[in-house]
């Protein structure tokens, strides 16, 4: 894919390296995915990576024709909220609802936004850093899980 088009669009908004595009704010999101969602046919994963006080989201896209890729990146506080594109790409659905049960990312205007893996009454967000194993959490499945 000819990347040109996208620092052609998006200016300086958008850093470009091989195929991953960088978002100077997190406020360009909805812009950058409609665009994308012209070339690429399905978000295949969202990568969260906690690094505080960040989080940095890894949209990972696909087209079926060519199995090409493109990765959008983008940084939020660990305090702050983002976009949801679940309006633009179906299946961010899912991906969001795992960002939000395992990091506490609140995705603005999902349509579902709970749990997926935990129950709702866990105790915090366990792929973040600050995450505290409690004795509670060790003995939750009934197993003694050494840490």
């Amino acid at each position: 894919m000819d990347l040109e088009r996208f620092r052609e669009r998006f200016g300086d908004k958008v850093k470009i390296d091989k195929n991953i595009l960088t978002l100077a704010d997190k406020k360009d999101l909805i812009r950058v995915v409609k665009f994308v969602s012209k070339y690429f046919d399905v978000l295949y994963m969202l990568i969260v990576v906690h690094r505080p006080p960040k989080f940095e989201l890894n949209y990972i896209f696909s087209r079926y024709q060519d199995q090409e890729i493109i990765q959008i990146k983008v940084e939020i506080s660990d305090k702050e909220n983002i976009a949801s594109i679940s309006n633009v790409f179906k299946s961010a659905e899912w991906e969001e609802r795992e960002a939000y049960d395992m990091f506490g990312i609140v995705f603005r205007d999902h349509p579902d936004l709970r749990r997926i893996l935990l129950p709702e009454d866990w105790p915090g967000h366990p792929m973040r850093k600050d995450f505290v194993v409690t004795e509670e959490i060790k003995h939750w499945t009934g197993l003694d899980l050494k840490f």
